[in-house]
């Protein structure tokens, strides 16, 4: 298979396979998706692959066992849509000038491609969505309804005025609820320190969602904070593998 539309075709159809299990990493300060090599064989041999396989043969050549797969990944790689990389440990993170991230593990692109199970690959190809037209869409919309303002009927812009004073007001809240709870933490320290202190809304300024930002009510230290919960999950995961 030398064929660069074939290899095209390949990855826009298992870019966002789930059983790729794709993570986030930085890689250059940018955020990629990476995997393992074992993840895209299984991919190339789900049913998925195999109907397109079927059908147009000559865009996605049969894989019925290893060797098949691997000349097809070869072909990803020599298009440069996959890209080996080695993901970075804390300590290898120093060494080479980065900020160690829990999150979005560092990765550190390679030019040797051994195609060993567990070794890691980024994708260097993003195909635009339908959610990426329709963005481009909203903001030239947007833009020229802005531009229009001045021809608006007045309704229109009488409840603009009124969205626009309602956001404000909830920024302004936002602020309010912020400078509240540090003042309410700092006056339970001298009653409650041992717990590390009362927090109204722990999750406010968390790495989560809108809804989750708000939830729960109240908490004591960072033992309900939305990072720390994540992070005694992550531990449990690896104890668990480690029992295995």
């Amino acid at each position: 298979m030398s064929n660069p539309q074939s290899a095209v075709a390949i990855a826009s159809l298992l870019r966002r396979n789930k059983l790729l299990k794709q993570r986030q990493g930085l890689s250059q300060a940018r955020h990629v998706d990476f995997f393992r090599y074992k993840r895209f064989v299984r991919a190339l041999k789900s049913s998925e692959y195999k109907a397109k396989s079927e059908n147009q043969p000559d865009l996605y050549p049969p894989v019925n066992n290893f060797e098949d797969a691997k000349n097809v990944f070869i072909e990803l790689i020599k298009a440069q849509l996959v890209v080996p990389c080695k993901k970075l440990h804390s300590a290898e993170c120093k060494d080479h000038g980065l900020k160690p991230n829990k999150e979005f593990p560092n990765l550190l692109l390679s030019d040797k491609a051994m195609l060993q199970p567990d070794e890691y690959y980024t994708w260097n190809y993003n195909p635009k969505t339908l959610t990426d037209y329709l963005l481009v869409v909203g903001i030239v919309v947007g833009i020229l309804a802005f531009v229009c303002y001045p021809l608006w009927p007045s309704s229109m812009r009488r409840v603009v005025y009124y969205v626009s004073l309602a956001l404000l007001a909830l920024i302004g809240l936002f602020f309010v609820i912020a400078i509240l709870r540090f003042i309410i933490y700092l006056l339970s320290l001298a009653v409650c320190s041992e717990k590390g202190g009362f927090w109204l809304f722990p999750n406010l300024f968390e790495d989560c969602g809108v809804l989750e930002s708000f939830k729960p009510f109240y908490g004591y230290g960072e033992v309900e904070c939305y990072s720390y919960i994540k992070k005694l999950k992550r531990r449990k995961r690896k104890t668990d593998k480690k029992v295995q």
